[in-house]
């Protein structure tokens, strides 16, 4: 009976140590497949379920085990004693399975929401990734747009040769091109740092009273014809154009200023009109001066004649021969002035020409009172291709009309100058009451002058001028009241010497 029991026995008992075992490494392995899934609901149940049958296989194996023990030792009442805690643990493991088992269901509708929220979750990541890199492609396609943009607006405003100036709300400058710093004249630097405003560059504070009350109201200004004055009191004539800038939201307003010099082109505008006047003035005062010098002239030799046939009448006839030779001396004057250039002409030395009529003009009663300073050049000749008494004739002009602006007791200064190999400067400058400015344009219009009646015919400097251009050269004039003038005369240099 023994005997036959025995192979039971080892199958019961080597039964209960296998369960065991296995349900010790699906336990295991059940472990390890949660670790490598947290969220896995399958892995959490396949977990759970292995826990409750490991309990109950353990439960069981030892309870198998410990009956066999307790039968074989003649000790079978007292497993009947225990049995019932045995069952109750291996009942109690079952239905731990069984309620895991039941409640898998809802835990893994629980677990596909879970899955499903991550699932979306993943998908929107994904598109805001994608739309974060769009994002970044945009903002780098933009900063390129807006770089290059700004480069192209940094070299229109660097390399402008009109001059541009952005001020603050109070007209304070904050940028200048290089082009308006040569054409104002002032350093970058004391423009910006020190805040200076666009009215510091007015010849006429009255007429940036006038811009700016217009900007202010109108908001912008257009094509407005300006006089500046440079710190060195050089004036020229600029075109100006400017508005408003509101800016972006939250930005203070601005105010933009383009400035275009026009200076040369009013003096050229203003040559060539001087340049007809004189073409149709020339041929108008040949045809007078002609139509008058024969009367005039039998005029003065019956008056000579009566001088000497009728002495008691000689203060009245000396009277009419004084004024007949002032009429030859106008119409000796509107002939140079209309003449077209046949004088001869032949290589001359500007310095001999300049101190002959000093010297000659130093004995005049006039220029007793005068301090005439002569600055000559000290390097080589200042040979030009000219007519020397007509150079003469411009240069006694000048100086007489300085000794007048002097009233007869101030500085006259002469100098003479040469630039490069090319042209040859001939200034006369004087401290005297200087040219109004409604007057500056006027000075070489013919019959122009600004002197009593009796004291001057206006005929010098036009003829001067005329003299000047036949001889390829230019005469400029920079005056302000009660500050003096100064004349230039530029001259071509003779270049066969060089």
């Amino acid at each position: 009976m023994i005997a036959s029991f025995i192979p039971i026995l080892a199958v019961d008992v080597l039964g209960s140590v296998a369960m065991v075992v296995i349900s010790l490494l699906s336990l295991y392995k059940a472990k390890i497949l949660r670790e490598m899934d947290p969220d896995n609901a399958v892995f959490h149940y396949l977990l759970w379920i292995s826990m409750g049958l490991t309990i109950f296989s353990v439960s069981r194996s030892f309870g198998h085990i410990l009956k066999q023990f307790l039968v074989l030792t003649s000790n079978a009442g007292t497993w009947h004693s225990i049995s019932a805690f045995s069952g109750s643990v291996n009942t109690v493991s079952f239905m731990l399975v069984g309620l895991i088992t039941l409640f898998f269901n809802q835990s893994w509708k629980i677990n596909e929401k879970i899955l499903t929220g991550r699932k979306k979750l993943e998908d929107i990541h994904i598109e805001l990734m994608d739309l974060n890199q769009t994002l970044e492609n945009k903002v780098v396609e933009r900063t390129e747009r807006l770089t290059s943009s700004e480069h192209k607006c940094r070299r229109i405003f660097e390399q402008s040769l009109d001059t541009i100036i952005v001020t603050d709300s109070e007209f304070k400058i904050m940028e200048i091109n290089p082009a308006g710093i040569a054409l104002t004249g002032y350093a970058r630097d004391e423009m910006i740092m020190k805040k200076m405003t666009a009215g510091k560059f007015f010849a006429d504070p009255s007429e940036w009273e006038r811009i700016s009350n217009k900007i202010g109201s109108k908001e912008y200004i257009l094509n407005e014809e300006i006089e500046f004055l440079k710190p060195d009191n050089e004036s020229l004539l600029v075109l100006m154009t400017g508005g408003i800038d509101y800016g972006a939201f939250g930005c203070a307003k601005t105010y933009h200023f383009i400035i275009k010099n026009i200076n040369e082109k009013r003096q050229m505008e203003r040559q060539i009109a001087q340049a007809d006047k004189f073409a149709a003035l020339g041929e108008l005062s040949a045809g007078v001066a002609h139509e008058i010098n024969n009367p005039l002239g039998i005029i003065l030799g019956y008056t000579q004649l009566l001088l000497k046939l009728e002495p008691k009448h000689k203060d009245d006839l000396k009277i009419i021969e004084k004024h007949v030779q002032n009429c030859k001396t106008v119409v000796s004057d509107l002939l140079s002035f209309s003449r077209k250039g046949s004088s001869e002409l032949s290589i001359i030395d500007i310095n001999k020409v300049v101190d002959g009529v000093a010297k000659f003009l130093s004995n005049h009663s006039d220029f007793r009172n005068v301090e005439m300073s002569l600055n000559p050049y000290t390097g080589d000749r200042l040979n030009i291709l000219g007519n020397e008494q007509e150079l003469g004739q411009v240069i006694v002009n000048l100086l007489i009309n300085a000794c007048h602006a002097v009233d007869g007791k101030g500085n006259i200064d002469i100098t003479t100058q040469k630039t490069g190999q090319d042209n040859i400067l001939i200034m006369v400058k004087d401290n005297g009451k200087g040219i109004g400015k409604k007057n500056l344009s006027r000075i070489f219009d013919p019959f122009f002058t600004t002197k009593p009646v009796g004291q001057g015919t206006g005929l010098g400097l036009s003829v001067g001028y005329g003299i000047i251009k036949r001889h390829q050269g230019d005469i400029r004039v920079k005056s302000s009241e009660g500050k003096g003038t100064l004349f230039t005369i530029s001259l071509p240099a003779d270049r066969t010497m060089a």
